[in-house]
């Protein structure tokens, strides 16, 4: 994403309000959730309210929020991926990181614990400090200093569910400190919501069906962006190959959700899943999105680009790394070892390079 695009973003950023994006859809969203830009604010894509109160709508956003950070646990305590914390170890940090950035300190201590524990949170705070909490925490655990919660849902909402929606993304602009953005068709009744253009020129995809609950019913109701070294809080399978590696002492050099540094700067930016540096190997974590016409074009293309600089791109879908994560580690572990492998037979010994070096 240029740095136009960013400055247009920047400039619609106000939290604490609810704004009506006129130029942003579905497409977009998509868009700005997968970027990792340090410029960018966080972004979190709710799928959409149906009919139900604002109580409900408030409650889901938080309670898929503590998930989101519970699977990014302990990346926001300084820990690695995979890293085991005890429970003594992640409260005493949690404390030091309250103290140190002035978080929510009963909000982050229970979650710390219950990551720790591997059981569930105990929420005994208040719902105004849990949002401003949690939101805290996501902007410190993506070292982001601004979040906007995105909303995409049906336009056939019924007018008291469109108000009782308004009412929960408005509390939750207030009390988390957020801008939430509605898409140009989410909640058309409500005609108090202020109106910007952000300029984007991201338009739909063929074939792609309108924002909301029904179009994404294989996603979770709230996605994350992209976070950069670790895996995504969005993807079970992610999170599921990352535990099975974690285990592996040869795995310990993968890096998630990073561009290779070496490309051609003047090709389009690349964020791989999972990247092994020294021996050149991509791996990639593909949902169903991906058997779309327009994505798998894409995927080639930049498989091809990627190969050209000698990667090496490895490809599964959701379902075989869930389906057995350990078969697919098995796997990795036997192509980076036959990838490093063939690189020490190809390296030059020092008579060869002290023979090119006299010749040279």
């Amino acid at each position: 994403m240029d740095e136009g695009v960013t400055t247009e973003v920047e400039a619609a950023l106000r939290p604490g309000h609810v704004l009506r994006a006129e130029d942003i859809t579905g497409t977009a969203i998509d868009d700005l959730v997968d970027e990792i830009s340090p410029r960018l604010p966080v972004f979190l894509d709710h799928r959409g309210p149906d009919e139900r109160t604002a109580r409900s709508v408030t409650t889901e956003v938080l309670d898929a929020l503590e998930q989101i950070l519970l699977d990014l646990f302990p990346t926001w305590l300084d820990g690695e991926p995979g890293q085991l914390l005890d429970v003594d170890e992640a409260v005493y940090a949690a404390r030091e990181l309250c103290h140190r950035e002035g978080l929510v300190t009963g909000v982050v201590l229970d979650l710390a614990r219950a990551a720790a524990s591997r059981s569930a949170p105990r929420r005994t705070q208040a719902p105004e400090l849990r949002a401003a909490g949690l939101m805290g925490l996501v902007r410190h655990a993506y070292r982001r200093s601004a979040v906007v919660l995105a909303v995409r849902a049906s336009a056939e909402m019924s007018t008291a569910s469109q108000r009782a929606a308004a009412a929960a993304y408005e509390w939750l602009a207030e009390h988390g400190h957020v801008t939430v953005w509605l898409t140009s068709d989410a909640l058309p009744l409500i005609d108090r919501i202020p109106i910007v253009r952000l300029g984007l020129g991201i338009t739909d995809r063929a074939g792609e069906e309108p924002g909301g609950r029904a179009a994404a019913s294989d996603q979770p109701v709230l996605l994350v962006s992209r976070p950069v070294g670790a895996p995504c809080p969005n993807s079970r399978a992610e999170q599921a190959l990352e535990a099975a590696l974690a285990r592996r002492g040869w795995a310990r050099d993968r890096i998630w959700n990073r561009r290779p540094a070496d490309l051609d700067p003047l090709a389009p930016a690349v964020v791989v899943d999972l990247l092994w540096t020294a021996q050149r190997v991509i791996v990639e974590v593909d949902g169903a999105d991906h058997r779309r016409a327009d994505k798998y074009a894409s995927d080639r293309a930049r498989d091809n680009m990627l190969q050209r600089h000698a990667y090496m791109i490895l490809r599964y879908t959701n379902e075989q790394v869930l389906t057995d994560a350990d078969l697919v580690a098995d796997e990795l572990r036997d192509i980076l070892a036959a990838r490093s492998a063939s690189a020490s037979a190809h390296r030059p010994t020092q008579l060869e390079e002290n023979t090119w070096t006299t010749r040279s």
